[in-house]
């Protein structure tokens, strides 16, 4: 009986936070109303949560009648991780807070070895560390990263092979790492409306590199060796005798990553890919034909890809993120005229694709940020009995 009871206040709790997540701030009178749970058990648990440093009053609600003003409470602006966003040329940091909010910090050149980036990266922490009290680190990696054991088992782009995150990043901080691709489909199955009631969808990551996270029955899944969601090395040139970073050919990666449209334009202004391509879109946008004709032919290399996402895991939704975030309107309907017209049938009757909702943070940044709350979150609320 009191594991049962355990279990159902450990619920209640989760619930509570998940309404503050999903719809903002919150009197206790709406949380009741809303969670069907009785008022006296909502300010009984209330009140446990705001002990935690979980809850907040942030103000008063606004009422014309006389009485008293309940109490509007949201999760609070407490800082609880640092988060990095590793990418193959430049890797961006910030701070996550516990109600969602992430503040980007700064940015740096990517060290081409493990061992140099993981000693950078533990100076910059110790230099928050003097403005914000945490105890998380939270890594988005491109390419396969085992979560429990905390390794990078392969990173193509970066030459990087089964580096223990642990030992490179000794101290007395809980470490985090996943898949970047896997973090933006955390992110967005967080914090986009589009997707509340969504079971299936994929996140297709475009950068340097090729990658997909993908969520099935309302979870991410990273399979039993970590590597569901490498897309980006399927085979769609059988004839192919270039190679990729993986060691195979003829990957997707090769024809949709952002090297692909930057090499066929040839010179670009930018210190690394992402800053080329950037320069590319711009340069389409402002009415270059070459620039669009080059970004109207990487827009179909991605379609194809997506084309066999779509046949083979039938996803309710498409995202499309990276380096394409800011990409124009007419580059997403060209890969949605290309997967309409090649995928099964039944498999785009009810698809959607588009581009992710997130900018500026990125949406790995901000994924590394929903996945150091919920391990902050599971932490506090199970220990707490």
């Amino acid at each position: 009986m009191k594991h049962d009871h355990i279990t159902m206040k450990i619920g209640n709790k989760r619930n509570l936070i998940e309404l503050l997540m999903a719809s903002g701030p919150r009197t206790r009178a709406s949380l009741s109303r809303e969670s069907g749970l009785a008022p006296s058990a909502v300010t009984r648990l209330i009140r446990e949560l705001m002990e935690d440093g979980i809850i907040s009053v942030i103000q008063f609600e606004e009422k014309s009648e006389p009485g008293r003003k309940g109490e509007v409470l949201s999760l609070s602006e407490k800082p609880i991780a640092a988060i990095f966003d590793i990418g193959v040329t430049k890797t961006s940091l910030g701070v996550a807070f516990l109600n969602g909010k992430v503040d980007s910090v700064s940015c740096f050149n990517t060290p081409e070895t493990p061992q140099d980036f993981f000693r950078l990266a533990k100076e910059k922490v110790n230099i928050m560390r003097t403005v914000y009290d945490f105890q998380m680190v939270s890594f988005s990696v491109p390419g396969i990263v085992n979560c429990e054991k905390k390794e990078i088992v392969l990173a193509p782009n970066l030459g990087w092979y089964n580096v223990k995150v642990d030992e490179l990043f000794n101290g007395s901080f809980d470490i985090l790492a996943d898949n970047e691709a896997n973090l933006s489909m955390l992110a967005e199955a967080r914090y986009a409306k589009d997707l509340t009631d969504v079971s299936n969808a994929v996140f297709v990551i475009v950068r340097e590199g090729v990658g997909t996270g993908v969520m099935i029955a309302g979870k991410v899944t990273r399979g039993n060796s970590f590597s569901v969601g490498e897309f980006g090395h399927m085979v769609v040139s059988i004839d192919s005798e270039q190679s990729c970073h993986c060691g195979n050919k003829g990957c997707w990666e090769l024809y949709a990553s952002i090297r692909w449209a930057n090499q066929r334009y040839g010179l670009l202004n930018g210190n690394n890919h992402i800053d080329k391509f950037e320069e590319l879109l711009s340069m389409a946008k402002l009415g270059d034909e070459r620039a669009k004709s080059i970004l109207e032919n990487h827009a179909y290399n991605v379609a194809v890809g997506i084309t066999n996402i779509v046949n083979g895991l039938n996803p309710e939704f498409v995202i499309v993120g990276g380096s394409l975030s800011s990409a124009p309107d007419w580059y997403f309907t060209r890969v949605n005229e290309v997967v309409k017209s090649r995928a099964l049938k039944m498999a785009t009757r009810d698809l959607k694709i588009r581009p992710t909702i997130f900018t500026e943070p990125s949406s790995n940044l901000v994924g590394a940020a929903v996945y150091a709350i919920e391990r902050y979150l599971d932490r506090v609320i199970n220990t707490d009995h």
